[in-house]
């Protein structure tokens, strides 16, 4: 199947699960470090009504970030592929961050088959994303439990994995992804800590859920 380009950010309306419309055809995979993102990503794809035989949320073999972009070129390489392979990963204190971003890169580049892959990463850690559901900032942190400390702030019993937050995060949508493209803009004045593009993902399920 052919690649579709991600939409731009759109007004708060469009992330809204849209009712009543054909089952979109595009097929999706995600390759998350645990079980956090991907109880995240599952009730983002239930929120937009995707089935998982178009958006297929799976866990690479362990958390280092070059492990989970493997996983996703094995299971992009499958018969039949996928129009887009998101890997999601952490900085964190992780080796192989910037070494799987680069084969993230060079997989999407590569001048033969090359792969409809996009890394979605956070720094420090996937629970600024969540984070930025409840609030905007820029501040360092200098390890995911700061980062988790702060969110504890909005979710006081919040636990890694925590079944109940994603449906809570998904009613605030809108303010993370609004709050995430300024963070973006200011990647060059904070050094990118806090950084994150995991909104890229939501951009691409909401176009896809918009597919008539």
């Amino acid at each position: 199947m052919a690649r579709r380009p991600l939409a731009p950010l759109r007004k708060t309306a469009s992330f809204r699960r849209a009712a009543g419309r054909k089952v979109p055809r595009s097929i999706t995979l995600i390759v998350c470090e645990g079980e956090t993102e991907r109880a995240y990503f599952q009730a983002v794809r239930v929120h937009y009504g995707l089935s998982t035989a178009e958006v297929i949320v799976a866990e690479g073999n362990d958390s280092a970030p070059s492990s989970v972009v493997e996983y996703a070129r094995q299971r992009g390489a499958e018969p039949g592929g996928y129009d887009k392979v998101f890997c999601v990963f952490d900085r964190d204190n992780h080796e192989s961050f910037q070494r799987a971003c680069d084969r993230v890169r060079s997989l999407a580049t590569r001048t033969r088959n090359p792969l409809p892959i996009e890394a979605a990463v956070s720094i420090p850690c996937f629970e600024l994303w969540q984070l930025l559901h409840f609030e905007r900032t820029d501040a360092p942190f200098h390890r995911c439990d700061d980062v988790v400390q702060r969110l504890r702030e909005h979710i006081p019993n919040y636990v890694k994995a925590d079944a109940e937050l994603p449906r809570q995060c998904l009613e605030r949508l809108c303010d993370a992804l609004t709050n995430a493209d300024w963070l973006a803009r200011r990647a060059a004045t904070n050094n990118s800590n806090p950084y994150t593009c995991v909104q890229r993902v939501l951009l691409h399920f909401a176009a896809v859920a918009n597919e008539v």
